[in-house]
């Protein structure tokens, strides 16, 4: 496979996978991995399509959680974390490795926001338990087809 249907490969898999899978480290160094919004799912979140291909090359991640999750707290003493996406059914994934950061920006906050949500952040896109985190992968692993191989964004 060549590094173009490495990366095509890699984003099916991010873009269909249902949910995704953060991990971060806890204050004991302990991996803790929870399921998230898989936000660059298409068929879930269509209105976000346009973020993600605003940059074609890019495995931006993004995810929005409540500012005062233990996530956030462990994100904040330790930002190196792991996400994975998956379609089981295959036998594919896809692991993005980086250092994630907490992004403050209120443009960025609203076009990510998702009318419903308010069930999760009660006074909206403006609420101060509303955060916004993103992920520029450092690498990427991905197996299928009885293989694997690495990416590194960067390199290209």
């Amino acid at each position: 496979m060549n590094l173009d249907e490495q990366i095509n490969f890699c984003k099916k898999i991010m873009t269909a996978s249902k949910a995704c899978y953060l991990t971060t480290i806890n204050p004991d160094g302990m991996p803790e991995t929870r399921a998230m919004l898989n936000l660059r799912n298409d068929k879930s979140y269509p209105g976000l399509k346009e973020i993600f291909d605003e940059n074609p090359e890019s495995f931006i991640i993004y995810f929005t959680t409540n500012t005062s999750s233990v996530k956030v707290k462990q994100m904040n003493a330790n930002p190196n974390v792991s996400v994975y996406y998956c379609l089981p059914d295959e036998f594919k994934g896809v692991m993005a490795n980086g250092k994630i950061e907490i992004i403050d920006d209120p443009e960025i906050k609203k076009r990510l926001w998702v009318d419903g949500w308010e069930i999760y952040y009660h006074e909206g896109k403006e609420d101060p338990d509303y955060t916004v985190l993103r992920l520029i992968p450092e690498s990427l692993k991905a197996y299928g087809n009885l293989g694997t191989f690495t990416i590194k964004p960067g390199d290209r």
